[in-house]
């Protein structure tokens, strides 16, 4: 009996797949496993098909064997990082993304998977530092300024979170991105405007300070405000506290 060629399962598999009989695309693609001693492509074909299935485990095995049948194959490497991510198997994310970073120092998937897993995992600190990887490989990309803006705010970083946001603005300034970067902005603001005016309140050298110079004084104890923010802190008549702080918390936080 002549056996069938490899191609023909392929070409099988992706008629069936178009008219969307997945089942039947993966039962071909198996025989073509059967058929050839090259297994690494026929396997992250599978796993893309598993993956329409919504069977992730299925698609991981084929990608893990697709690996082991060629260790250098970067897209097999990286379909596998995004599988592991939907799952939220954050610390096998990590340890496939090492492996990939060995294999593809300059990889810009592996890190950005890493600033992920290490946010989720709480560990900030190395979340940052792949993100600064992400903006010193690709410093055109808004997303990686924006990831960073991001990560500084959550460490109490609020001056280069301010920083960052900002050049995202500047970067791209009619996107959707843009306009949460300019919420962010506005919020952090708004804090810490708030911790000025009631420090004020209660510290009457910072309110003298704040009375000559109030971005000199701000800056003194740890404040970073954006332009906007600036503008509304030398709005603040601190000469007239404590009877203006109900008006400015009226005004600017309700």
């Amino acid at each position: 009996m002549t056996r069938k060629p490899v191609e023909s399962y392929i070409a099988k598999a992706e008629s069936l797949q178009q008219e969307g009989r997945i089942g039947e695309a993966i039962a071909e693609l198996r025989k073509a496993l059967r058929a050839t001693e090259d297994k690494a492509a026929i396997h992250k074909e599978l796993a893309v098909l598993f993956s329409q299935q919504h069977l992730a485990d299925e698609a991981i095995a084929a990608l893990r064997k697709a690996i082991k049948e060629d260790p250098s194959d970067i897209q097999a490497r990286e379909m596998l990082l995004e599988l592991l991510m939907e799952l939220a198997k954050f610390d096998e994310a990590i340890r496939e993304s090492r492996d990939l970073l060995r294999l593809s120092q300059r990889n810009l998937s592996a890190r950005e998977v890493l600033s992920i897993a290490y946010l989720q995992k709480g560990q900030l600190d190395k979340a940052l530092q792949m993100t600064n990887d992400l903006v010193t490989l690709d410093p055109s990309s808004p997303a990686n300024h924006f990831r960073r803006a991001w990560l500084f705010q959550q460490k109490g970083d609020y001056g280069n979170a301010i920083s960052e946001f900002s050049r995202v603005l500047e970067m791209q300034p009619d996107s959707d991105m843009a306009h949460d970067a300019q919420q962010a902005i506005d919020s952090l603001d708004s804090y810490q405007l708030r911790h000025i005016i009631t420090l004020a309140l209660e510290d009457y050298i910072f309110r003298a300070k704040l009375i000559r110079d109030p971005e000199a004084a701000s800056i003194e104890r740890g404040y970073y405000l954006s332009l906007a923010g600036l503008a509304a802190l030398k709005q603040v008549r601190f000469e007239d506290l404590p009877e203006v702080y109900t008006e400015w918390k009226q005004r600017y936080y309700h």
